[in-house]
């Protein structure tokens, strides 16, 4: 999503170039490790939903799904890398391979929300979440999560508009940087998913510090605290630099800034933070890993995590 080329005596050319090196460093580790990894969680996440119905469904599915996402982020970046620097043979690719990376992007987005939101209820009120958490509301909860981004993903469409010459997540057109496609992107796709997470993420850890004098299980507790905090943590770093360079390239192609130098800057910052956030797909693993040990450790000892009942030791 870069400037042209050449925006009237502003070149973008090597700042295009340095990104065609950075993307292949990034995006070949990126998609091999991912590939591999996602699909193992999906695998694994599987066994456990068809082996331990119901017990552990609620999180399985909800990893699935993450999985999912993940899986078809990666599958989106060969195309990404080969695209965004040769035209596409025929238009309908293009945009094909723009839906699938953001529809990828923003369903992982949504759902490690919902995730958040799941575990707060599950340590605020128990007993309302045991009810939310059957396997058929989570699995409508997925559904209306694909709904949402597929509806989402219709601007894609116009993303070059009348633009000749064009290649994948470049050259894109004014319309695609009008404020009524922004706004709700940022506000959307991003803040308010990002509010939800922040609020839920810091009363879980709270409730759970306040409970470190009255339980035996503190142990646990205390490693998921870490993982709410971190997985917080992942998500930010993941997805705000990204947002951030949407809001100053908006501001570039609505002529808020004009200096050649800062737009050079701005389009080297958009596309690094693009390029460095396909990593999340396999940073999200580690938290699969741990959720799948927890499973392991509960059914090996016969007895059901406290932990893993109250809270969703999972990404978030």
């Amino acid at each position: 999503m870069s400037q042209p080329n050449t925006s009237g005596d502003c070149s973008f050319e090597g700042v295009n170039e340095l990104m065609k090196t950075l993307q292949l460093t990034v995006h070949i580790p990126t998609f091999l490790l991912g590939l591999l990894l996602n699909l193992v969680a999906i695998f694994g996440f599987s066994s456990f939903l068809k082996k331990r119905w119901p017990d552990y469904a609620a999180t399985s599915i909800y990893m699935i799904n993450l999985a999912v996402f993940d899986l078809l982020l990666v599958l989106s970046l060969p195309f990404k890398m080969v695209l965004s620097h040769v035209r596409p043979p025929f238009p309908s690719l293009c945009t094909l391979v723009e839906c699938l990376y953001f529809i990828s992007m923003y369903g992982s987005v949504f759902t490690i929300c919902f995730i958040s939101m799941d575990r707060f209820l599950a340590i605020r009120y128990p007993l309302l979440a045991n009810h939310l958490r059957s396997p058929g509301k989570t699995f409508g909860i997925c559904c209306t999560i694909w709904v949402l981004v597929w509806t989402g993903s219709i601007p894609v469409y116009s993303f070059h508009g009348t633009v000749e010459n064009y290649m994948c997540f470049h050259n894109m057109s004014d319309s695609t940087w009008s404020a009524k496609v922004v706004f709700p992107l940022e506000v959307f796709g991003f803040l308010l998913p990002m509010g939800i997470m922040g609020f839920c993420s810091s009363r879980s850890i709270h409730i759970l510090l306040g409970r470190r004098d009255h339980t035996q299980d503190w142990v646990q507790q205390r490693a998921c605290i870490y993982t709410i905090a971190v997985s917080l943590a992942v998500f930010v770093v993941s997805f705000l630099p990204v947002h951030l360079g949407f809001f100053l390239q908006f501001l570039v192609r609505n002529g808020f800034i004009v200096d050649c130098r800062a737009r050079q800057r701005i389009s080297f910052f958009l596309q690094l933070s693009m390029c460095f956030s396909n990593i999340n797909c396999c940073l999200d693993v580690f938290c699969y890993y741990f959720v799948i040990e927890e499973f392991r450790m509960n059914i090996k000892a016969h007895r059901p995590s406290r932990v893993l009942q109250d809270t969703m030791i999972s990404r978030g």
